[in-house]
């Protein structure tokens, strides 16, 4: 019976182990907000881009969601991991107004040209 009790204590007590460790990182609040991109995106409408406190977030194009992912703030960087599996990384400028956002899905220092998104902090109620 006791030993029972141990492994419960054991498996609980690594269940909280993780619960804590995921809850550490880095802010998401300087990021957290709607954007908007600053050109129209694919040559057609604006596209939104909206990230929750949560860490929860989409993109939008023309009303409809193109995408939904999770993201988390690394080395001082947005990572939006999509469901499809992909990894996009923002790069953020002006003090986190402006979010420059590689799409091929390689690693660049920046923004390649042609395969960047930039999207601006919307303000609220505007």
């Amino acid at each position: 019976m006791k030993t029972n009790f141990l492994k419960l204590a054991a498996v609980l007590g690594l269940i909280m182990f993780w619960l804590v460790l995921g809850g550490c990182g880095e802010s998401r609040s300087p990021f957290a907000g709607t954007y908007r991109s600053l050109e129209p995106f694919a040559g057609k409408n604006f596209a939104e881009l909206e990230l929750k406190e949560n860490g929860k977030g989409t993109w939008t194009l023309a009303g409809k969601t193109m995408a939904e992912f999770t993201w988390v703030v690394n080395d001082g960087k947005p990572w939006f991991y999509l469901k499809t599996g992909g990894i996009l990384i923002a790069t953020p400028t002006e003090g986190g107004k402006v979010l420059s956002v590689d799409t091929t899905g390689d690693w660049h220092p920046g923004c390649p040209p042609g395969s960047c998104v930039l999207f601006k902090r919307v303000q609220k109620g505007g």
